[in-house]
């Protein structure tokens, strides 16, 4: 590892401890999307050892072309998810300086064995033993006209954590275009979608992510946890306010920020 790229994800460390946007120097800045990768997976170091906990798993941003076209990108983004921002079933989570959070609704996957390179949707949904609904929650943390988009997926593309329901077992990920989610917001129906807002089929995530990642040194191992990508686009949770998801066959999860 470069001492620049050592450096960016200090630096990035620091901007998420003073509770300041991600908006680095240009002389620490990455480049391009290796540079930001490489950055990330630096900074996921950092933050396992300042409390993040260990690594469980991975996010799918960016996936449906309106979410690419708005932060200047031409494939999905992946970045990593940590223990110690991840619950189950239900959370009560403090507004990092008071700005709040957003939630994103997402199916997530867990693998049952490791995948790397190309692979087919089969062969993607052979590598699952398991199915959950889920929230991504995210920070705005910057904006990618003023930080750039290699800067942005240094960062982590605004993840913050996970909110994952029941794992369902029996769950046939072939058949996962087929699930629709509600969302609600303070009791109020804010979002009724089906899975084929991303990328068509969330197992054509899994498919791009076991390439992407094995294109930046990274492969995917048993036990990992996959958020697919947004189902319902980003909405924004001010204090006080409380959210809750629920899918036919994969339950109910819920989340308050003060």
């Amino acid at each position: 590892m470069s001492n620049r790229i050592s450096d960016a994800a200090n630096a990035l460390l620091l901007c998420r401890t003073e509770n300041r946007d991600a908006l680095l120097d240009a002389t620490l800045a990455p480049q391009d999307l290796t540079e930001g990768y490489a950055t990330h997976l630096a900074l996921l170091e950092l933050l396992s050892e300042h409390g993040g906990g260990a690594q469980i798993g991975w996010k799918v941003g960016f996936t449906n072309d309106g979410a690419q076209a708005k932060h200047g990108a031409t494939e999905p983004v992946f970045a990593g998810l940590l223990a110690g921002n991840s619950y189950v079933e239900e959370a009560e989570l403090a507004s990092p300086g008071g700005a709040g959070l957003g939630v994103e609704a997402e199916i997530a996957v867990r693998l049952s064995q490791a995948i790397s390179g190309p692979i087919s949707r089969q062969e993607a949904a052979d590598a699952i033993d398991g199915v959950a609904i889920a929230f991504e929650i995210v920070q705005p943390r910057c904006k990618v006209d003023e930080a750039g988009l290699p800067t942005l997926i240094a960062d982590g593309t605004q993840q913050y954590g996970t909110i994952l329901g029941e794992w369902n077992t029996e769950y046939d990920p072939m058949t996962l275009d087929q699930t629709d989610v509600k969302l609600q917001i303070d009791g109020f129906t804010d979002g009724f979608m089906n899975a084929t807002e991303v990328l068509g089929h969330p197992l054509n995530a899994i498919t791009w992510l076991s390439e992407a990642t094995a294109r930046y040194g990274v492969q995917l191992q048993p036990g990992d946890v996959i958020l697919t990508g947004a189902i319902i686009p980003a909405k924004a949770l001010a204090s006080g306010q409380m959210a809750e998801l629920a899918s036919d066959g994969l339950g109910d999860i819920r989340v308050w920020v003060d």
